[in-house]
């Protein structure tokens, strides 16, 4: 609920400010992006693969790691109905898998924190929840929410946003020759070596990428909140308690604020391009009090991980978007995958 949400929001906003927590993340981030390039080199050149698998597993791994992100979204199906159905039941399988590791996890995590307080790089979100059990009056349960949400937010929604990146990039060869162009003048000859914050803060024309990619294929194409008072809407009513349904997928569709808009063109996030477009005409993190805690920190992992695959690889593909079949979940997804020809670029 509201007040709940307020208090936890509260508690985990200082530890998103942290530029050193910052820094440390982006340690993770190359850690587990260089298992990422290992195994991507050892496909076959010659060969269309579905990179998700291989993202999916990159992202998981980062998150198990520092334990972080986003709001829970809920689940659209009336409960009665879907624990009756066998995708209610294997949910309900899934689910308690997760619970038991997480709860594991917490537990003997606590109990290290209680002989001795963590510090470096893990002091992550789960040490500062630990931190906050006194002061805050958190239970283990709470605190069990909080790392379910991360572990259920924190992988899923950024690795299908650096999938169709990677799927756009091949789609569009000129944009991956200023992507090589802007990567290469950053970390000149050095294929290999770790990315930096100095290094991400200088890549913009890859930021103006990935939101580009977010507007046409948002992680999460729809949103939901419970009104907290009545007002009007035009001519309508609109009683508290009631849901709003968003499509973040339409909102960006908007050819009041994106012209053409399903063409695909990077060029809309340049500073000159987008200085005076409404805040709530690109929504992919959500806007306002509730917006995605963690979009600073998904920015981040996916500069890091897409500008190592370019560093390292050329990218194309013969599938087209039509191709794609996409899925409209709680999570945006291709029927049956992206798939993408990885070369070696040296």
């Amino acid at each position: 609920n509201g007040a709940k949400w307020k208090n936890r929001r509260r508690i985990l906003t200082p530890a998103f400010h942290d530029k050193e927590l910052l820094n440390n993340f982006v340690d993770i981030y190359n850690k587990q992006t260089s298992i990422l390039i290992q195994r991507l080199a050892s496909i076959k050149s010659e060969k269309e693969v579905n990179l998700y698998p291989y993202i999916a597993s990159c992202a998981l791994d980062i998150i198990c790691d520092i334990i972080l992100k986003r709001q829970r979204m809920p689940w659209m199906w009336p409960d009665v109905i879907f624990k009756f159905l066998s995708e209610g039941r294997e949910h309900d399988r899934c689910l308690k898998i997760i619970h038991q590791f997480t709860k594991k996890v917490i537990h003997d995590r606590a109990q290290a924190f209680h002989a001795s307080e963590v510090h470096g790089k893990h002091s992550a979100f789960l040490d500062l929840l630990l931190k906050q059990m006194h002061d805050e009056q958190l239970t283990l349960a709470d605190i069990q929410e909080e790392v379910d949400t991360f572990m259920f937010e924190g992988h899923d929604t950024t690795a299908a946003a650096m999938n169709f990146t990677c799927f756009m990039i091949a789609l569009h060869p000129e944009v991956q020759q200023k992507l090589h162009e802007e990567i290469d003048k950053v970390f000149g000859d050095d294929y290999d070596r770790p990315c930096t914050m100095e290094d991400l803060n200088e890549l913009d024309y890859l930021e103006c990428v990935i939101k580009e990619t977010l507007r046409l294929f948002p992680s999460v194409p729809g949103i939901a909140r419970e009104v907290q008072e009545d007002f009007m809407y035009h001519n309508f009513k609109i009683l508290r308690g009631s849901t709003a349904a968003i499509s973040i997928y339409y909102v960006h569709r908007d050819p009041k604020h994106f012209p053409d808009p399903n063409r695909f063109d990077p060029d809309r996030f340049l500073p000159e391009n987008s200085a005076d477009r409404s805040p709530y005409a690109f929504i992919p993190f959500s806007a306002g009090s509730r917006n995605c805690i963690g979009q600073r920190f998904a920015m981040l992992e996916e500069k890091v991980v897409l500008s190592s695959i370019l560093r390292q690889f050329k990218l194309k593909t013969s599938q087209s978007r039509d191709e794609l079949n996409i899925l409209f979940g709680i999570i945006l997804r291709s029927e049956h995958g992206a798939f993408v020809q990885i070369e070696h670029r040296h």
